[in-house]
């Protein structure tokens, strides 16, 4: 570990100033060591105030910062974390990861840029700098007949309950994995799976979320304006930091986790979801698809007027009846 990251763990784990001789004496460096380290910090965007013949402290900001986000996790979680300045995808290394280990230990990789992002059908998902959140958790599967569409429905009602929770906002879900606030996606949800090539079984599941927290608008092509959206309005009034955003959403995800199998959360989903009784038309790899929808079933599918159930697919029309 850098003396920097040291320093910062110290400063952050401290409910008061910490002087630059106790930083040094704790650390067994010089006092030197630790100034400099301090304007490292502050040079990487970390809020460090500092006060004359007191010392320094650590003020939660919206840099990410992996010991500030596992002080704000449940106590009753155990859980890796892995925070990087940048990453192709954070599904992909989660998935790398996932291929050389054999933990049972949920692992939850997060970077602060993804420089080749993507979604449903290997869309581009842009990832801005400093602004976005970019998680995927490696879980081990432990189910025989592991259901990935009752996982993302799961995981969009981790989401809603975050925004509800920390913003009071009343978020929707745009079936099966985009939540939205005010009508505009502000995160996608993407499942995927390692397999055994010898036993051809899921071995473990990767799921990845994609918020905008702070991403300006015009971040986005102009195709996509009119139909992404941010939380950046609501993250600036009430002072919400990245940290503890993506520390209240993992409690979440894990309260729900335990128990998703059983569908229990599906009411909560289908009020949030607002198709039933909408006619739709939903867009297949097969081609487009147009259809009442009378129910979401227990494991997040679709229930059609003319009898068809669908698990996958893209709604790409609402029309109300």
């Amino acid at each position: 570990m850098k003396t920097s990251e040291r320093v910062l763990e110290l400063l952050t784990r401290s409910e008061t100033y910490l002087s630059g001789q106790e930083l040094a004496d704790r650390l067994q460096l010089t006092r030197a060591a630790i100034w400099k380290a301090i304007e490292q910090l502050r040079k990487a965007g970390y809020q460090i105030d500092s006060k004359p013949h007191v010392g320094y402290r650590y003020t939660d900001s919206d840099t990410l910062n992996q010991t500030a986000i596992s002080q704000a996790l449940s106590l009753d979680l155990d859980l890796e974390l892995q925070v990087f300045d940048s990453l192709p995808s954070t599904n992909l290394k989660a998935k790398e990861l996932g291929l050389n280990t054999t933990s049972q230990t949920p692992l939850v990789v997060i970077a602060d840029h993804q420089t080749a992002g993507y979604g449903r059908y290997h869309r581009d998902f842009i990832s801005p700098k400093n602004t976005g959140i970019y998680l995927s958790i490696l879980l081990a599967n432990k189910s025989p007949d592991f259901d990935p569409g009752l996982l993302t429905t799961a995981t969009a009602i981790a989401v809603t309950r975050t925004l509800e929770k920390t913003l009071a906002l009343k978020p929707t879900i745009k079936w099966v994995n985009d939540v939205l606030v005010d009508d505009k996606k502000i995160c996608g949800i993407l499942t995927e799976g390692i397999t055994y090539l010898e036993t051809q079984s899921l071995s473990q599941v990767v799921v990845g979320t994609g918020i905008n927290f702070l991403t300006e608008i015009s971040t986005f092509p102009p195709e996509l304006q009119t139909r992404v959206g941010t939380l950046a309005p609501y993250v600036k009034k009430n002072r919400l930091s990245r940290n503890r955003f993506i520390a209240t959403y993992l409690n979440e995800f894990f309260k729900i986790y335990q128990n998703y199998t059983t569908g229990s959360f599906m009411d909560e989903y289908r009020a949030h979801c607002d198709l039933i009784g909408k006619h739709v038309t939903i867009q297949r790899p097969t081609g487009t698809l147009e259809a009442q929808v009378i129910d979401i079933n227990d494991h997040g599918a679709l229930v059609l007027e003319n009898g068809k159930v669908l698990n996958s697919g893209e709604v790409i029309k609402v029309r109300k009846v």
